[in-house]
């Protein structure tokens, strides 16, 4: 079924980076749109390759809404463009549902038209991602990997990029991340594969539960076709609704090779639509495998590998990206370019060009052999516990950890045994700083990042590591993750030029 803008008449909810993108594209295809932010003030995101920076001020000026809104306001519409930001419980969007309004979000608008494209213009495969931890490293590195092997794909979504955007692009492949915030106003997206990399309690101020919020992130296997599954993470197996689809094509199968067919059919067809993969041994998926008398090892030793269904791909030693945690991501990363027909052989051969993100278990600086390391992007307990499950084994000293902020309601006494397992001590700052006090004796509270630099390289010694792993959202100190990260390596660079004076042994790393 065809889906026309045109014949629509929309409201956009919410005018960050999201919603404004959505008035762009449906101001481009001409539609019916007008819009409302639940704030006085909000700055217009220009764009300067773009022709409608000119409609857009006066949209901004003439269709814009940042008072309450009445039934009125919702006459003639019948569709709400919700952005990620803005909760399905507040009361414009009660408001719209009552009028009789269907609410949706721009990735369930971008599934609409990809669906209703022609032979002329294909639909664009898409590859789904989401998780607690990790999707946007996988995101990218899915990219970078499909780009390298010839593949035209964009990324977008969660990571940055509208997907409106990436629906307009020359790309044949759409890698998009996706937040439980954008799946909840989802319901038609057609997904190549799709991938749940973890769940930890996160973002329980919005979702109430975690029930509720694996719910949410289980939205994105409702149309997908195949997953890529951790085979030992708790919550991220989608064998419901896969084998549902397995069960629907066995039956179709079923009418003209005989009922007799239709168990081996839905047993064979399950097993292909799930790749799984993990850090233990494995004959089938990705794996980690010990093999004798590689060339790099010593007689003595064994070296590490990722394999595929038994086969070396890659040797851990050759990894660029640090931790644990890392190498589950490159295997989720392989295992949705191979959905897409991409071979882990063909695909690993570029891994070594992949560049990765910011704040994101970055090493910053270095001093004495003193590393620190720049996990911003750890804005839940999950995040900080796959950072020093990740880095753990790689480290010869003691690991300092810099954590705190906003806990978004999570239960910090949950990190408790993973401090006490990894942790030599802890520099707590921000608003739930005090919950870290209460979950693990060795943790001492600062005001500043400064502080907790200065009191963790007090107590660093070489082989030692610095970490900033906050399990917190940033809000509550900082403008966002960025901007605490950044902070952070500026405090860090201060200190380290002050050691400059009476240190030859120091290196800084970017």
């Amino acid at each position: 079924m065809s889906y026309n803008v045109r014949e629509h008449s929309y409201v956009v909810g919410g005018l960050g980076v999201t919603g404004q993108a959505c008035v762009r594209f449906l101001l481009q295809k001409q539609a019916t749109v007008k819009a409302f932010d639940t704030r006085a003030n909000f700055t217009l995101v220009t764009d300067p390759d773009s022709d409608l920076d000119t409609d857009m001020q006066a949209f901004m000026a003439e269709k814009v809404t940042c008072t309450a809104l009445s039934e009125d306001y919702f006459d003639g519409v019948d569709t709400l463009v919700l952005s990620p930001g803005l909760a399905l419980d507040i009361e414009q969007v009660a408001l719209a549902q009552k009028c009789g309004v269907e609410v949706i979000g721009d990735v369930e608008l971008f599934a609409r038209l990809n669906a209703s494209t022609s032979d002329a213009t294909p639909a664009k495969r898409v590859v789904g991602i989401t998780g607690s931890n990790g999707k946007t490293t996988v995101t990218l590195l899915v990219n970078h990997l499909l780009k390298s092997c010839g593949v035209k794909s964009i990324e977008a979504g969660n990571v940055g990029r509208p997907v409106l955007e990436a629906l307009q692009s020359d790309a044949d492949v759409v890698v998009m991340e996706l937040s439980s915030f954008q799946l909840e106003t989802t319901s038609s997206l057609v997904l190549e594969a799709a991938t749940v990399l973890n769940i930890s309690d996160d973002h329980l101020d919005r979702h109430g539960t975690l029930e509720a919020y694996i719910d949410a992130k289980h939205r994105i296997f409702d149309n997908a076709k195949s997953a890529v599954v951790w085979r030992d993470g708790e919550f991220v197996a989608p064998y419901e609704q896969l084998i549902t689809v397995a069960k629907g094509i066995a039956a179709s199968n079923a009418v003209s090779d005989g009922e007799s067919n239709a168990a081996s059919n839905e047993e064979s067809l399950a097993s292909k639509n799930i790749v799984e993969y993990g850090l233990g041994e494995s004959t089938t998926g990705f794996a980690i495998a010990s093999f004798d008398g590689d060339d790099s090892a010593r007689d003595d030793e064994q070296s590490l590998y990722i394999t595929f269904k038994d086969e070396k791909l890659i040797a851990l030693s050759d990894i660029h990206l640090a931790g644990m945690h890392n190498v589950l991501n490159i295997m989720a990363a392989l295992g949705i370019c191979l959905q897409l027909g991409v071979s882990p052989a063909l695909a690993v051969k570029h891994l070594h060009s992949f560049k990765a993100a910011p704040h994101r278990c970055v090493e910053i600086a270095r001093v004495n052999d003193i590393r620190y390391i720049d996990d911003s992007k750890a804005t839940n307990i999950g995040a900080t516990v796959a950072a020093l499950e990740g880095l753990a084994p790689t480290i010869q000293g003691k690991l300092i950890l810099i954590a705190g902020g906003d806990a978004k309601g999570a239960d910090i006494a949950s990190l408790s045994p993973y401090l006490t397992k990894y942790v030599s001590h802890v520099f707590a700052l921000g608003k739930d700083a005090h919950l870290f006090e209460k979950s693990f004796a060795h943790t001492t509270r600062v005001a500043t990042m400064k502080d907790a630099v200065k009191a963790a390289t007090r107590l660093a010694a070489p082989g030692d590591v610095v970490l900033l792993s906050p399990a917190c959202a940033s809000l509550d100190m900082f403008k966002n993750y960025m901007h605490r990260g950044d902070v952070f390596k500026q405090d860090v660079h201060d200190l380290l030029n002050l050691h400059s004076k009476n240190d030859d042994a120091v290196e800084a790393t970017s």
